[in-house]
């Protein structure tokens, strides 16, 4: 289902936020310029938003802008956060994620000992997945592989994850944005999840 659009002129009123401030915080990155969608209207062209991502996200550089310089709110939310390291022991030590995906990372790298943002970005994923739909360990290593495979060439996290089941072999597959994925009837949909609202959810865990 796609999300509700709502004009600029609606975003900075409901907001509470002026025309510079809003492009200021895009040339800061700090809103994605893919949340600024432009129509063709009546009279001309129109920009519209994600309603619920865009607010959600207004509201969390509103929170913290009087604790972090520009800079910091920049790196923290930009596509790959790339001066984020942590020890594995601290990382335990948290308590984001449980002791099981820490494990099935293990498996898969066995001598890292410092996680960078893409690391903990994948197990936070796997953990996720495995609390919501239970899916195995073995399941929970492959969207680990994947996933860090992945972001160590690419950042950019528009992209849906799904993880499939073929005649009992586990899948996993990243599918661009919203486009639509067809499977045989043999092919089972174990879960999914938009890579974006999971790293959001990370950064907000992080800095919490």
């Amino acid at each position: 289902m796609e999300e509700e659009l709502i004009t600029k002129k609606q975003l900075l009123r409901m907001a509470q936020i002026s025309y510079g401030t809003l492009y200021r915080w895009k040339r800061m990155n700090l809103i994605p310029e893919s949340w600024f969608i432009h129509k063709a209207t009546a009279t001309g062209q129109a920009t519209y938003f994600p309603r619920t991502k865009v607010l959600t996200r207004i509201d969390r550089i509103k929170e913290l802008k009087n604790e972090l310089t520009a800079e910091q709110m920049e790196e923290l939310f930009s596509a790959n956060v790339k001066s984020f390291k942590i020890p594995l022991k601290d990382f335990k030590e948290i308590g984001i994620v449980s002791n099981i995906s820490i494990t099935a990372f293990c498996a898969v790298y066995r001598d890292k000992l410092t996680l960078d943002f893409n690391d903990v970005f994948g197990i936070f994923v796997a953990d996720n997945l495995m609390k919501q739909t239970g899916v195995y360990l073995e399941d929970a290593k492959q969207v680990i592989r994947l996933l860090c495979k992945y972001l160590s060439v690419e950042p950019s996290k528009d992209y849906q994850l799904l993880l499939l089941r073929k005649m009992g072999v586990p899948m996993s597959v990243l599918v661009k944005g919203e486009d639509d994925i067809l499977l045989d009837d043999t092919t089972e949909v174990v879960a999914c999840a938009n890579l974006v609202e999971f790293e959001e959810a990370l950064k907000d865990r992080l800095i919490a």
